[in-house]
């Protein structure tokens, strides 16, 4: 059992999952951006591309990805989880970054992200979403790949010292190492092999952040034509999370505090606590409240964001990305084995139920 800091094992390697799941995450404010100016022309989007492609394909590659684990093990192509097979061009330099090297990835990389910035001041919803697209997108690799990474020069890198220390003194970095107390794995899936007994307060404000945004753009289309039913849409939220999710779901979870009077789970901490805990997996009938609750709140916002293309999409990605990074990070280190999203292998819950 792990502790609520315990970090996740380090990833010797990425799969197509991987890949797939951050090239997508990235690629958002990018089309984001790319919208803003093809308003005005196309010609400077081919521009904002060229700009992109040269800072990922360039500078990125010579300056940063030459001193990256993954990019020195790679053979041929770099196997790492956004720029995979791209051939290995530049020289691998394993050590630490000059300061020249990461002064020229910081200026390599202004451009990309200014570039747009001239057309979005002109909406801003677009230059609002492009912010928070960027500060989604660097909150969780920040918070879910930086404590697993094999890039342990990178200035983001989040490993513990003694981990490094530990995969460093390794024979064969791909083989998994056991840490006495610490319970980190080295693995090349994209599982997580330790359980979180307890989520902090970052939990919170960090998931509370990503389901604000898709509150917002539901909100936001809601409002632009009446307020009455804006009102009733908090209520409705209101009334699922506080009240009928709490009552037949929350309760039957571990993490649903058996003393106080507040919950302490990463999306309800602080809330007021109304019903006593329930040890045991829901049923049909709680999962099937829940489920029509969850949906009436999903489905509620869609006659009016039918009517706002833009914001239709960005409520229909933020979900997408919810659902695929609490799937992908959180439900696999869940100890709500009752939970039908639940990941943990049947070996580890056996283990943690002894």
């Amino acid at each position: 059992m792990s502790s609520p800091g315990t970090r996740l094992p380090l990833k010797t390697e990425h799969s197509a999952r991987d890949r797939l799941y951050w090239n997508f995450f990235n690629l958002i404010p990018f089309l984001i951006g790319s919208i803003a100016i093809a308003r005005d022309s196309l010609k400077w989007v081919a521009v904002y591309i060229g700009i992109a492609l040269f800072f990922f394909l360039v500078i990125e590659f010579r300056f940063t990805c030459t001193h990256c684990l993954y990019y020195i093990r790679s053979k041929g192509c770099v196997k790492c989880m956004m720029l995979s097979g791209v051939p290995k061009i530049f020289k691998a330099r394993p050590g630490p970054y000059s300061p020249f090297e990461k002064a020229m990835t910081v200026l390599g990389a202004l451009p990309m992200f200014l570039f747009p910035v001239y057309w979005l001041v002109r909406d801003p919803l677009l230059m609002g979403a492009y912010i928070v697209a960027w500060a989604l997108f660097f909150l969780t690799a920040r918070r879910y790949e930086c404590v697993r990474c094999l890039n342990f020069e990178c200035p983001m890198n989040r490993v513990p010292a003694g981990v490094k220390d530990e995969f460093e003194k390794s024979d064969n970095r791909s083989e998994k190492i056991e840490l006495s107390g610490k319970e980190l794995r080295v693995s090349g899936s994209g599982r997580c092999s330790s359980l979180k007994m307890e989520h902090e307060f970052k939990d919170f404000l960090y998931w509370n952040f990503v389901t604000l945004t898709i509150l917002f753009s539901a909100g936001l289309a809601i409002g632009i034509s009446s307020t009455g039913w804006l009102l009733a849409y908090v209520f409705a939220v209101f009334f699922h999370f506080n009240i009928l999710e709490q009552r037949f779901f929350c309760t039957h979870c571990p993490y649903f505090p058996t003393e106080g009077k507040k919950l302490g789970c990463m999306m309800n901490r602080g809330w007021p606590k109304h019903f006593s805990p329930r040890p045991c997996p829901p049923g049909k009938f709680d999962l099937a409240i829940t489920s029509l609750g969850f949906l009436t709140v999903i489905l509620f916002p869609l006659p009016w964001l039918l009517k706002v293309p833009f914001l239709l999409g960005t409520y229909s990605v933020s979900i997408l990305l919810f659902l695929l990074t609490i799937w992908r990070y959180e439900c696999s280190r869940c100890i709500y084995f009752g939970c039908p999203f639940n990941r943990v292998p049947a070996e580890m819950r056996k283990d943690y139920l002894k």
